[in-house]
């Protein structure tokens, strides 16, 4: 790794020999414990962007990310049915991983030492835009959509489950024309005409500020196998993003003896499309206004994994009330078919969740009846790489804004709770909770 000694920034990365110039640092882990992931856009020999994946995984989770890539591939490879011709044009782009070392040499002879944990780099395409940068609510059916049938192959074709679904781990892939300034001719009355557009590299503009409408195909794409693992593989830990695990993964049941099965994967996308529909209202992630009540928030703010099962279960057995009744207007034409795929992946009777019903057959069937639907209800899709402002940061919270957070106090429900202050933590690094299965 090649850093600038002047601004500190990364400007060249190492993987297997080969040197990637740094474009973009898209992603940095924010938390002190866990993988420590970073994501670049990067430039390779031949000149294309690719995505750059520097992490420190746990040693023995699942399959290595590598490993997974190339199974992948080469199922793709020699799949000539439609679907693998379909997806071979967006899943064949793992390039080169490599695995660097572990903390085991680094930690050297440290007392009460964490899990071990490979530091992986991985090189793989296309670039994406992230889900919440969808333009229109068919768009982001759509994505969803290719994302349910993406994980049937993997399910199927490749044996492997993904472990991991989550906002950030579906990706908008979009090739948009370029925008090239036309070339102007001055005729013999010397009058200023346009001629054919100037496409050299060198006369390609950006995109204005305020976007462009052009109408750009899209395919949803799954990333990040970190945690993928082959179908049936029973681990003595779970894995995903705590939000978007399914109840199974949260169970204390399950502990020490669980297996992610593509059901699990299902529901853990169910979890991310009802994430993105309560929290936004409009395109582009249009955020709700600061005083709406989102009781749903509070699976984003419990790290406590027997609480949040509970109040995931309660908030999904009173689904119509706690769910669907708090979603914006803006994505009311969808809501009849979130309520029925909730209803096969969280089947309810006397008060307790029974056996997810839900299968990719199901899910694809509810999906494209969706979007035949919202295909009757016009809307004028957003402007597409529109450049936001920068604006201040934030300050405390205001009186209205602490309505995202309804349950305060743990284990505990009601609009007067507060939270009761912890007492600070001195304990060896190789205890905390989340240095386990992040």
């Amino acid at each position: 790794m090649t850093i600038d000694p002047i601004s500190g920034d990364v400007k060249f990365i190492k993987v297997s020999k080969t040197d990637y110039r740094v474009v973009k640092h898209i992603h940095s882990a924010i938390v002190l414990f866990g993988r420590g992931t970073h994501v670049f856009i990067v430039k390779g020999p031949d000149g294309r962007l690719q995505i750059l994946k520097d992490a420190w995984v746990l040693v023995g989770h699942g399959l290595s990310e590598t490993t997974v890539l190339e199974t992948i591939r080469s199922v793709l490879e020699k799949d000539l049915s439609s679907d693998g011709q379909k997806f071979k044009k967006v899943y064949t782009c793992f390039v080169v991983g490599e695995d660097i070392g572990s903390t085991k040499a680094r930690r050297g002879y440290m007392a009460h030492q964490p899990p071990e944990r490979q530091h992986r780099r991985v090189v793989t395409g296309p670039v994406g835009d992230p889900l919440t940068s969808f333009r229109s609510r068919e768009e982001f059916v759509k994505v969803i959509l290719d994302s349910v049938e993406w994980l049937e192959y993997l399910h199927k074709k490749c044996k492997i489950v993904h472990g991991d679904l989550s906002i950030p781990n579906i990706v908008i892939f979009r090739l948009p024309s370029a925008h090239p300034p036309r070339r102007q001719v001055i005729s013999k009355k010397g009058a200023s005409t346009s001629s054919k557009p100037n496409t050299t590299a060198q006369a390609i503009q950006p995109a204005p500020i305020t976007g462009v409408d052009d109408t750009i195909p899209v395919i949803g794409v799954v990333i990040d196998y970190d945690y993928a693992r082959k179908v049936g593989t029973l681990m003595d830990r779970t894995s995903g993003t705590l939000p978007f695990m399914p109840l199974a993964a949260l169970d204390k049941k399950n502990l020490g003896k669980f297996t992610h099965s593509p059901n699990d994967d299902l529901e853990s996308l169910l979890q991310t499309v009802l994430a993105v529909v309560c929290f936004t209202a409009g395109p582009y992630g249009k955020p709700r206004l600061a005083d709406d009540h989102i009781p749903t928030a509070r699976w984003f703010n419990e790290t406590d994994r027997e609480q949040l099962f509970k109040d995931k279960s309660i908030d999904l057995i009173n689904y119509e009330t706690e769910i669907e009744a708090h979603i914006t207007e803006y994505w009311q034409p969808f809501v009849p078919y979130l309520r029925r795929l909730a209803a096969l992946t969280w089947p309810t009777a006397n008060c307790r969740i029974g056996p997810s019903k839900a299968s990719h057959e199901e899910f694809k069937v509810i999906l494209k009846e969706a979007l035949q639907a919202l295909k009757k209800h016009k809307e004028t899709p957003a402007n597409y790489a529109i450049v936001t402002p920068v604006t201040r940061k934030r300050g405390p919270l205001s009186k209205a804004e602490l309505g995202r957070y309804p349950y305060a106090l743990k284990f505990s429900r009601g609009e007067d709770s507060a939270r009761i202050p912890r007492f600070v933590e001195i304990k060896h690094l190789s205890a905390w909770k989340d240095s386990i299965n992040a």
